[in-house]
């Protein structure tokens, strides 16, 4: 084929996997509702279990593991309670008749033509006020209330364009295969047969590292993040407002850095087999590789430790597992001189 066949192979290739895209992409729409709710459950029950444990906390509760304040804490964690201190005013001074309630006038600062605010009446509120007891003489009241913490979006087409980005996500996945397909069609013209084989061979190690990774990273790892943050936030006296759209990409973020990191025995095998790296090279330098791992480790994840850890750690045994792939796997013809080709 000419320069000019291939350029023309490749722009077909690229025009399907497109329309494959797109054709996912209509798919993915259809679920993107549920997705973003899906992916916010690890958010709410984080911030339910922080709420429930600092409430617990400013109730005089020390421990919070002891087996007798167990069902409280559930509670509040299922029910969505955080405690609220109150000071009731005394029934007989609650004289206010439903005619003391009006909309608030367009001058208030409060005032909205679609959702008129509740206020009331001056002279009647100034009457009540000035009918209350002392403030020593007011009784302390706690009470239990509802609170379903959510992400929020601060401009009015944020939650479209998370909508949008959630359906080319699962679009995407849902499309891959066929994507993958046409893309490896106009790769695979100019491979030979034994180096074709080689991709086969490595291709489905390839996919369940780098599933074990987000697998890894959603559900074990983004909990104990999420929690970390929260008590970060709650020892610094920071009330917690989560954004949509940060928390969408971190969601994304750190299950994907998980998933590419988890490719390191694959990258160490390729590197070992085209002769830039002996096994002996990589047995001598792990303390190195160890540096190395917990630095792209703090890069790769958000700015806390457990996270950090979280992914350095099974990136330490991958490393290991690496060595003894370039150590045990037989070579033969394949990628270079010396690779191994898969029988």
């Amino acid at each position: 084929m000419t320069f000019g066949e291939h350029l023309e192979e490749l722009r077909s290739s690229l025009v399907k996997a497109i329309l494959w895209l797109a054709i996912g992409m209509a798919v993915g729409l259809l679920f993107a509702n549920r997705v973003v709710r899906y992916i916010q459950h690890p958010l709410q029950e984080a911030i339910q279990k922080f709420n429930a444990e600092r409430d617990l906390t400013s109730l005089g509760y020390t421990d919070l593991d002891a087996p007798e304040i167990q069902p409280l804490r559930q509670f509040l964690m299922n029910s969505a309670l955080i405690w609220e201190l109150v000071y009731e005013i005394p029934d007989e001074l609650q004289t206010l008749d439903p005619d003391a309630l009006i909309p608030a006038t367009p001058d208030d600062e409060d005032a909205n033509a679609d959702s008129p605010v509740i206020v009331v009446q001056p002279h009647q509120m100034k009457d009540l006020i000035s009918r209350l007891p002392d403030p020593s003489d007011l009784k302390p009241k706690i009470q239990l209330r509802q609170n379903k913490a959510s992400a929020s979006t601060l401009k009015v087409e944020e939650s479209f364009m998370i909508w949008v980005k959630a359906g080319l996500i699962v679009g995407a996945v849902l499309a891959s295969p066929m994507i993958l397909y046409h893309l490896w069609s106009f790769v695979a013209a100019g491979l030979h047969s034994h180096e074709r084989r080689y991709f086969y061979m490595y291709l489905p190690i390839s996919v369940l590292l780098f599933s074990s990774g987000v697998i890894l990273a959603f559900f074990l790892v983004l909990n104990y993040v999420l929690s970390f943050l929260l008590k970060f936030n709650g020892s610094m006296d920071v009330a917690v407002e989560p954004r949509l759209t940060y928390y969408v990409n971190f969601v994304l973020m750190l299950p994907l850095g998980f998933g590419i990191a988890f490719q390191l025995p694959l990258v160490m095998l390729f590197l070992q087999r085209i002769g830039l790296f002996e096994t002996e090279a990589y047995i001598g330098s792990w303390r190195v590789a160890t540096v190395v791992i917990f630095v792209v480790s703090m890069i790769a994840t958000p700015a806390d430790v457990t996270s950090m850890v979280a992914l350095a750690v099974p990136l330490m045994f991958l490393y290991f597992l690496g060595i003894l792939m370039c150590k045990f796997i037989p070579r033969g013809r394949g990628l270079g001189n010396d690779a191994y080709d898969p029988v």
